[in-house]
């Protein structure tokens, strides 16, 4: 065989197994679960960030994203933060997400969650915690060497990891249209990765048993991960903080072993389980925490609080509140401030809803009149820009589609059923004679559907 004739057959067998490979990404990235509100609002949300904007980078297991609430370190602070973790994350999934952020960020602090430090090693991590920490993680040669790690072999479950299509192709059957869309949507994380909750743990819970005697755990290979990521700060001029959040079955003896391993490597440590103790951090044991292990948001902001300022205090990081042009934290706290109850939605009467929301550009709103010239005729409008933008007064079946914001609207009657579909989910709602739907443009969603009878 000639030279040139191997070189062929090399390029068309290369070729060949790239499309093979090109084939199973895409396919994984349909079949594979999506964590949203998790670790894929959370991986697919960093890498939406723009470059170079991020000061703090917050890494860990869950116990990271459900105690650091970047938008409080924005708001009372001017700290940039971006809460960059996944559910159960081991320390090796640690040693990853720190490289994957060093790629695109140049942080000027890395605060590092230590709840996966104490206790067990790789060999006691659920599945479920590997799926949720690498699943969206793009590949590279780092993810290569961490699924590796993990699984200890090259074998059936080792590629499952690589293309997820191999552990998640049962899930044709109930494959959604999130999954063919979800990749092409606008990934902004408008919470920079928190994990938002005002759930309440249904008991209190107990932070008293801090004081106990016993012996801390902490395997060698985990003091090995968080020698890398020592090693990896210093490499990238990046200062490193360690820190327990509150939890329950937390103790003096864990505290004291994870600070001599701190001490040794010149990092500083914070426990706000010590801080509690001492008296030096205010929480509502029933009311702070959505479980024994996590705080909500009432809880959160208090830790973030003390966080903040124990930055601002031991590092030098600049308050991004004082940027001239408008950043993506700005953005957030917007986008925070529009979500939830408002004023308007206690409204009384059609007329006093509408007052209160007309001189708001960033709201859309569908209003339906089932009663228009007393009764004889049904008329919908859509009022946008702060302005009617469309006026429809049906008297027989009909159809009309419109874009609002980043959704498709579709006004429609069929005999005397109307319907007022936003992404094809109908908002309408029957029961009195006004009813308007609003569409928030900042938050890109329907934020009420309400009913008047005058």
């Amino acid at each position: 065989m000639t030279r040139k004739a191997i070189i062929t057959r090399l390029i068309a067998v290369v070729s060949f197994f790239m499309l093979i490979c090109f084939v199973l990404t895409v396919a994984s990235k349909i079949v594979c679960a999506k964590f949203i509100g998790d670790s894929t609002s959370i991986v697919n949300g960093f890498y939406a960030e723009k470059k170079n904007d991020i000061d703090v980078i917050v890494i860990g297991s869950s116990n990271s994203f459900c105690t650091v609430d970047p938008i409080v370190l924005y708001e009372e602070y001017g700290i940039a933060a971006y809460d960059f973790g996944s559910s159960s994350q081991p320390m090796n999934l640690s040693v990853l997400y720190l490289k994957e952020a060093f790629r695109r960020q140049k942080p000027k602090v890395v605060a590092l969650e230590v709840n996966m430090m104490v206790g067990g090693g790789l060999y006691n991590i659920s599945e479920a915690g590997l799926r949720w920490g690498l699943t969206d993680i793009p590949l590279s040669i780092d993810k290569l060497q961490c699924i590796y790690q993990s699984v200890g072999a090259v074998n059936a479950e080792y590629f499952s990891y690589v293309f997820p299509m191999f552990r998640y192709h049962s899930r044709w059957k109930e494959l959604t249209k999130l999954d063919y869309t979800y990749f092409g949507q606008d990934k902004t994380n408008y919470t920079k990765g928190y994990l938002e909750t005002q759930s309440v743990s249904e008991t209190a819970v107990t932070l008293n048993e801090y004081d106990y005697d016993g012996d801390a755990w902490i395997e060698e290979e985990n003091i090995h991960y968080l020698d890398e990521i020592v090693r990896l700060c210093k490499k990238n001029n990046a200062e490193l903080l360690l820190f327990k959040s509150p939890k329950e079955n937390w103790h003096r003896y864990e505290t004291e072993a994870l600070r001599t391993l701190a001490d040794a490597r010149d990092v500083r440590f914070v426990d706000y389980n010590e801080l509690f103790y001492n008296d030096a951090l205010e929480l509502d044991l029933a009311a702070d925490f959505r479980d024994d292990e996590h705080l909500n948001d009432f809880g959160a902001r208090k830790v973030t609080s003390h966080l903040g300022q124990y930055l601002k205090e031991n590092y030098e990081l600049p308050d991004r509140r004082a940027d001239e042009k408008s950043n993506a934290w700005d953005m957030a706290c917007t986008y925070r401030e529009r979500k939830g109850w408002k004023e308007y939605m206690a409204a009384t009467s059609a007329k006093e809803c509408l007052e209160m929301l007309q001189e708001d550009k960033n709201f859309i709103l569908i209003v339906t009149d089932t009663k228009a010239k007393k009764g004889k005729e049904t008329r919908q409008w859509v009022y946008e820009d702060c302005k009617v933008a469309l006026d429809i007064t049906w008297k027989e079946a009909g159809v009309r589609h419109r874009k609002i914001g980043d959704s498709a609207l579709v006004l429609a009657r069929v005999k005397n059923v109307y319907q007022v579909l936003i992404d094809e989910v109908d908002h309408y709602q029957m029961g009195g004679r006004w009813n308007i739907i609003v569409y928030d443009k900042i938050l890109n969603q329907v934020t009420a559907s309400l009913v008047f009878s005058e």
